[in-house]
């Protein structure tokens, strides 16, 4: 049996295909598919993709959209020479190992030497375990850990004196119940 065929296409200003493999990629990483359906619904997602130096394109397998990556020019802006950044990039599990991502990163590195940039960077969450190995297949040398914190724990952090605590809010709350519900006894 042959290779299946693997075509990859910019994304233009349809995103129907592009919307339907970043929902799929959400909620397979564990995010509440109201949540991501939120994104899209309000604009953010389209806001998102048309910002300057946002790329995105759609893997078909054998005519069925599989697998999408999204890529921005010089990320933090600070590289002394330009860069391309995948940003996400993502394979329906059932479409792994038909040769998607590499199709995917074929085109990623078209663009990138066609921009002139000399290096193709990309995010990899370290939980992942398969998608580290592959870009580790591939060259990609690890350079920095980057990590994020939500603003409301890093606050507490930072001045758990003015910060409530987990308790404190929880008794306030409780409280706060408490005075709204007044029960009404009858004689």
């Amino acid at each position: 049996m042959g290779r299946r065929s693997v075509e990859v296409a910019p994304v233009g200003e349809d995103l129907t295909q592009l919307i339907a493999l970043w929902l799929e990629a959400r909620v397979d990483a564990g995010s509440s598919p109201d949540v991501c359906a939120r994104a899209v619904s309000d604009g953010r997602f389209a806001e998102a993709m048309r910002r300057p130096g946002v790329q995105a394109f759609v893997a078909t397998l054998d005519g069925t959209p599989v697998g999408y990556t999204i890529t921005t020019d010089n990320p933090f802006g600070l590289s002394p020479t330009p860069e391309v950044a995948v940003e996400q990039l993502f394979v329906c599990p059932e479409a792994r190992r038909h040769g998607v991502a590499k199709s995917l990163l074929t085109v990623v590195l078209s663009v990138a030497e066609r921009a002139g940039c000399e290096q193709i960077v990309s995010n990899v969450p370290t939980t992942s375990r398969e998608a580290n190995r592959f870009f580790a297949r591939l060259g990609f040398a690890s350079s920095v850990t980057r990590r994020v914190v939500g603003t409301g724990p890093l606050r507490r952090r930072l001045a758990p004196e003015t910060a409530e605590t987990g308790l404190e809010l929880t008794r306030r709350r409780r409280s706060l119940r408490q005075r709204a519900f007044v029960p009404t006894r009858s004689a």
